[in-house]
């Protein structure tokens, strides 16, 4: 008999990837975006490997999981931009068609046939409206669930980190924030999501994690991290003059953010 007339087969199938996937992507290297006075910016830490990319130009998208994985889902929604662009204007371009038309329903359809392999991948995604300065932040699951975000998104190798972070950039206000001061708090929140993803029992009851977390000292995190570790950190600038609004930071501006934990 087919897997697919035996529900509750299908049901275990789908629990049984899910906590396969959950797995693979634990140990994966959070994802922090925050608001700040001139647009917004993505930060995380990795060993080289580069894992925020340029959509287009005014959306970036930065990903935790398996490398091909995530530049399938990367080239699908440059495609898709860039197609929209082509085919109307420049201007009917938005994060929201490609995350509800593009992303979402691939990485839904990836994770529930049963046949074919799902994608290794959770998603952070943002744009910026050059001209306003608007943001908007989009979190894409590795099961095709997403969700928009306001002042900031989070994305951790668990859905746990996922809260953690949440809680500590809650009251971050975008457009009163520095450069300098939106780093240093990505980076304080990174720390927090690495926490919980190491931690080799989470526990499940949410007053035992708070517990967890108020005892943590995440700055002794980013320190040891720092040593492994480099930062990767890039900002959509609204003051830019060209329609691109993408740039890397460079290691001079990423510095003093850094230097209360280096040696």
């Amino acid at each position: 008999m087919m897997l697919s007339d035996e529900p509750y087969r299908w049901a275990e199938a789908v629990a049984n990837r899910r906590e396969y996937i959950e797995d693979q992507l634990r140990q994966g290297s959070p994802l922090v975006a925050v608001g700040y006075e001139e647009g917004v910016l993505l930060v995380t830490l990795g060993q080289g490997q580069q894992k925020i990319f340029e959509v287009y130009d005014r959306v970036a998208l930065a990903a935790i999981g398996h490398s091909t994985d995530i530049e399938k889902l990367r080239q699908a929604a440059i495609d898709m931009a860039h197609t929209i662009g082509f085919n109307y204007s420049e201007a009917d371009v938005t994060l929201r068609q490609i995350v509800h038309f593009g992303l979402g329903p691939a990485m839904k359809a990836g994770f529930d046939e049963i046949v074919r392999s799902p994608y290794l991948a959770r998603m952070l995604l943002v744009e910026l409206d050059g001209i306003e300065g608007e943001r908007t932040f989009y979190t894409v699951d590795y099961d095709g669930a997403f969700q928009k975000h306001e002042e900031w998104g989070a994305v951790g190798g668990v859905p746990e980190a996922d809260g953690v972070m949440q809680r500590h950039l809650m009251d971050l206000k975008g457009a009163d924030l520095s450069l300098q001061a939106a780093l240093e708090a990505a980076l304080l929140a990174w720390a927090a999501g690495r926490w919980v993803g190491q931690l080799e029992d989470i526990p499940s009851e949410p007053d035992e994690l708070d517990r967890l977390v108020n005892e943590a000292d995440f700055k002794d995190v980013l320190q040891a991290e720092l040593k492994a570790l480099t930062v990767e950190a890039v900002v959509l600038q609204k003051s830019r003059q060209s329609r691109n609004k993408y740039r890397t930071l460079t290691q001079a501006e990423i510095a003093p953010a850094l230097a209360a934990y280096q040696e």
